[in-house]
């Protein structure tokens, strides 16, 4: 029986007068996978099958025990590496794969790291080794009866898609790394194809988190398109490489989810280098953080609490059945505080919501997904001052270092929000623009608090006069503290740089625009930053310093 707050969500999403054939529903054919950081090994889910069945998840993600000698071995973390692994280390598991009487969780992905990360491209004895652990890989995933990897190219270690962290160990121009990598990526699949031609290969991301509309040697992923360019050209007929967008953690509208597949699966097409292998091979998932970024929100238990988490459960529920709508295959459930397998801050309420998630209703998203969270303050909006290390000192304390920091930039900013995306056509970031319809706001504090309720993008200006300073023979910078979520800079009507790592991954990252011969000393200075937020909270929410280089 629904609960009280979903049966009145459906009838605001009905508008009180429900048509059965205005009703979505949800194709068996869609899936629904769990991996947080219960992540379970096989030993564990031999035991448990029976409990974990019944939760309303159709799948999971695990990692591999592995074992030598009597001593356990950490194959996920591990296995990009110049270790090499054998069947022998990892039987085990494949012996309580095979035990597991699981009923419905049936979609069974492998996690597969790229990690420690520590191994050249262009050492050809140590990748050898990577593409040994890959096989393996695919053979205990196949042997074990799963559906195949959970290939998280995330980078927990060595930043081997980083052209620029890479080419400080290896002086070689970027088109010989952009080779190199392609290559690894075809022999990656080779090897994973050799044991398992039919796998289905899930990742978190993929080609949009590859810098692909700038310059890619200086992207942070950058060479990870050239690793999938790879793969895609030797998968064999039956592979199937599942883009996980885990841009999608905090969607909250249908409409989101259809924006993000449009992109998977026909805009980022054309980014691949092999865009009919591509189409060929690439699917579209999302990923839902249920306890979405609890550090800024919390992760509330109790009923009367519920809605300072970012998800309410009938918002989550809602979120769950619109991805299960839009998705090609899978959803994937994302938890870091609240621990499926163990039953650890669950609340019933939200496993209902998984449970129901499947359930026929209507799609409308003018009142879904627009509620605003409490925060910490009873605001509306979570606070910048609250946030972790958010101090000066906490956050460009390092830098006194390596650089002189000349001034703080003025507190507060003109502002205008950009809903049609003009901002850049019509040059709001010339020097001399008509500012009349701009209104004052603060940097130093999320937009949010500070009354604008806007997910998009918008625009900061201000004219500064710049402190004398001395620049000669020197690098100018200015160091960002952090904006949620992606920045595009200009100084003077000039373009200086950008920040933008994908997804909502950037917000709380601090990051250097390199502004020498822009900015200039004892005269105004026309700063202007388009911020792109997709979800809650906004904008340039800490300091940002002009620094010189020692």
């Amino acid at each position: 029986m629904r609960g009280l707050l979903t049966s009145l969500l459906l009838v605001v999403m009905l508008g009180g007068a429900a048509v059965a054939g205005d009703l979505a529903t949800i194709s068996p054919d869609k899936k629904l996978i769990e991996w947080g950081w219960d992540e379970p090994g096989p030993a564990f889910m031999r035991a448990n099958a029976a409990d974990m069945d019944r939760l309303g998840f159709d799948g999971l993600i695990f990692h591999a025990d592995a074992m030598r000698d009597g001593k356990a071995m950490n194959f996920t973390w591990e296995c990009w590496s110049a270790k090499e692994f054998r069947y022998t280390d990892l039987q085990q598991s494949v012996e309580n794969l095979r035990a597991c009487k699981f009923k419905r969780l049936t979609e069974l992905f492998l996690r597969f790291n790229v990690c420690p990360g520590n191994v050249d491209w262009f050492d050809d004895a140590g990748m050898a080794t990577v593409m040994n652990n890959a096989r393996l890989a695919a053979r205990v995933a196949r042997e074990g009866g799963c559906r195949g990897f959970m290939f998280d190219v995330e980078m927990y270690g060595e930043p081997l898609f980083s052209y620029q962290a890479l080419i400080k160990k290896n002086d070689r121009p970027f088109a010989e790394y952009e080779a190199k990598v392609r290559q690894r990526g075809r022999e990656f699949m080779q090897a994973v194809n050799c044991e398992y031609p039919d796998i289905r290969m899930l990742m978190t991301y993929a080609y949009s988190i590859t810098g692909f509309k700038g310059d890619r040697s200086k992207a942070q992923y950058g060479l990870l398109k050239n690793f999938l360019d790879g793969m895609l050209e030797a998968a064999a007929p039956k592979t199937v490489i599942v883009d996980g967008w885990e841009g999608a953690y905090s969607y909250r509208k249908h409409s989101q989810f259809v924006a993000a597949r449009k992109m998977v699966r026909e805009q980022l097409a054309e980014v691949s280098a092999v865009p009919e292998k591509y189409r060929q091979h690439m699917r579209a998932a999302f990923g839902i953080w249920m306890d979405m970024d609890f550090r800024r929100y919390g992760w509330h238990t109790n009923a009367e609490d519920f809605d300072a988490n970012y998800f309410m459960p009938e918002e989550f529920e809602y979120s769950v059945f619109s991805g299960l709508h839009v998705t090609d295959k899978y959803v994937w459930i994302y938890t870091e505080k609240p621990l499926w397998w163990t039953h650890t801050r669950v609340p019933l309420a939200y496993r209902k919501a998984i449970k129901q998630s499947r359930d026929p209703r209507v799609i409308d998203d003018s009142e879904v997904g627009m509620r605003r969270i409490k925060g910490d303050t009873g605001a509306k909006g979570p606070v910048a001052a609250n946030q972790p290390s958010y101090s000066d000192e906490a956050t460009f304390g390092d830098l006194k270092d390596k650089y002189s920091v000349i001034a703080d930039l003025p507190r507060e900013w003109l502002f205008k929000l950009d809903k049609d995306k003009v901002g850049v056509k019509e040059q709001w970031y010339a020097p001399g623009l008509n500012t009349a319809t701009w209104q004052p706001l603060e940097i130093g504090r999320f937009w949010d608090e500070q009354g604008v309720q806007y997910s998009g993008l918008a625009w900061y200006r201000v004219d500064w006069t710049a402190p004398q300073f001395d620049a000669a023979g020197k690098d100018v910078w200015l160091w960002f503290g952090a904006v949620d979520e992606a920045a595009l800079v200009y100084v003077n009507g000039v373009k200086a740089g950008e920040h933008d790592i994908g997804g909502d991954m950037g917000w709380d990252k601090r990051f250097p625009i390199k502004v020498t011969g822009l900015i200039k000393p004892g005269e105004k200075n026309t700063i202007a930053v388009r911020v792109t937020n997709e979800a809650l909270a906004g904008g340039i929410w800490k300091s940002i310093k002009l620094a010189v280089s020692k």
